[in-house]
């Protein structure tokens, strides 16, 4: 179970993401740009991308904008791409270390479907649509105000979290490590859940939830749900007013069976008469 665990977060290693000879992240293979050098005369993006320690903030609106506000040194750092409908946030450094302070990306989009982060910084966006994608690498946090889905994939890696309300027909969520995604907002219609780690999961439902749980991780299921859960360690699957039923892999083995009585000793021949 363990390597298909791990082999399903592969596409998260890659995150789209590279570092170049000297350290620095790239997007998509480019170092990006400054924002007054960006063209945004193409495709309106319906993905985001930051990489970095920065905040992003997205917002529904009628026509494609971006921001930037914070510490001078920041900004001054901030790089952007934009391909194939993915907008990407990141720093340019020596590949030694980023300026301190931080920065703030504000994002007026018409339509948002996927959010991708790594690092530290936080993605926070009102709203996602469509069939809905999230991915975060690391330690930071997204945010989502109003999820209308119908599928949406998470995919945490590390030990970031992600918050999120709404509604979705269909939910897969994957964590692997300490990660967090913390829905308890989101009314979900079938939901299949793979966690290896410590990471924990929270939602509603009121239709048929599945989870293969490896190691600590908890999914706790509020409604109506029927759930069935496989485990490996002392991670459990909640499921708070409906059905819930599950094997798990490490449990206690059956006591041996009794060992069988010993037949007991022959009874002696009785002695013969003497002959006379």
């Amino acid at each position: 179970m363990l390597h298909k665990i791990l082999k399903s977060m592969v596409p998260i290693a890659a995150m789209i993401l590279a570092s170049g000879c000297n350290g620095t992240i790239n997007i998509g293979g480019s170092d990006g740009v400054p924002l007054s050098e960006l063209d945004t005369t193409g495709k309106t993006p319906v993905e985001v991308v930051l990489a970095g320690p920065d905040d992003v903030v997205v917002a529904r609106g009628d026509t494609f904008d971006i921001s930037v506000s914070g510490d001078d040194a920041a900004i001054d750092e901030l790089r952007f791409t934009l391909d194939d409908e993915t907008l990407g946030i990141m720093r340019e450094s020596d590949g030694l270390r980023s300026a301190d302070g931080k920065a703030t990306v504000r994002v007026t989009l018409p339509r948002v479907e996927k959010l991708v982060l790594a690092g530290s910084g936080t993605i926070e966006a009102d709203m996602l649509d469509g069939d809905a994608e999230v991915t975060i690498a690391g330690s930071g946090t997204a945010r989502t105000a109003r999820v209308d889905a119908g599928t949406l994939n998470v995919t945490i890696a590390g030990s970031g979290t992600y918050h999120a309300a709404g509604r979705v027909d269909s939910l897969e969520l994957k964590v692997a490590g300490s990660g967090k995604a913390e829905m308890d907002g989101l009314q979900v219609g079938n939901a299949e859940i793979t966690i290896a780690g410590a990471g924990d999961a929270a939602f509603a439902s009121d239709g048929t939830v599945e989870a293969t749980i490896m190691g600590s991780g908890d999914v706790t299921v509020s409604g109506s749900a029927r759930c069935t859960v496989n485990t490996m360690g002392s991670g459990t699957l909640t499921c708070k007013n409906g059905n819930a039923a599950g094997t798990a892999d490490n449990a206690a083995p059956s006591p041996p069976e009794p060992p069988a009585a010993p037949e007991p000793p022959a009874a002696p021949e009785p002695p013969q008469a003497p002959q006379t």
